[in-house]
């Protein structure tokens, strides 16, 4: 890979809520799995691990206990011809710290969007789900901890990237084409001191 294929990737990413109803295979995801495992982690803690959901039947009881892009909802809700192929859910083992840094989800749920970007996936990160309901679906041990999960597959949406100093929201245009403001790079970066 060219040092610039990298940053190319990076920029590019955008998150996906609409996904092609075709399988994965569980070696790139595992792949995905593997970036998160190496990501920067305080005073290498190692604490997160993760939970795959292909099978359709849970993916299909899970579903209701995720909130989708909430500027454009219920508009950008995946349909269920839509839905995602598999979900990592990336849990915190309460075993390793008790106080966990959630710096390292960060990096690591990073590491996976990019990732599966690499293997022309599409994902999105969700926090706003019922852990609680997530819990007692799944039967996970009461040693850890749903911070999170990535929801992916194969992409049925590209959402476009527009620079916007003053808009935060997302929004869908006349043709279900959806569009992420960032802030220009001019507006969020400083040389040698903040300007007053």
């Amino acid at each position: 890979m060219a040092r610039s294929d990298l940053y190319k990737l990076i920029i590019s990413r955008r998150s996906t809520r609409l996904f092609q109803q075709k399988a994965v295979p569980l070696k790139i995801i595992k792949n995905a799995i593997n970036s998160a495992r190496v990501a920067p982690s305080a005073r290498n803690l190692q604490f997160i691990e993760y939970l795959i959901i292909n099978k359709k039947e849970l993916r299909e009881r899970i579903f209701p206990s995720l909130r989708w892009a909430g500027y454009v909802a219920p508009a950008r809700n995946p349909s269920l011809n839509m839905r995602p192929a598999f979900y990592i859910i990336i849990l915190i083992n309460k075993e390793r710290t008790d106080e966990p840094n959630l710096r390292d989800i960060g990096a690591a749920a990073e590491n996976i969007l990019l990732s599966l970007l690499s293997f022309c996936l599409g994902g999105c990160w969700l926090q706003s789900i019922d852990k609680q309901t997530l819990h007692k679906i799944l039967k996970i041990p009461s040693r850890y901890e749903i911070d999170s999960l990535v929801a992916a597959g194969y992409p049925a949406e590209f959402p476009k990237l527009e620079a916007d100093s003053k808009n935060i929201k997302y929004w869908l245009d006349g043709n279900n084409q959806l569009h992420v403001p960032k802030r220009p790079l001019k507006d969020i970066m400083h040389y040698n001191k903040i300007a007053s």
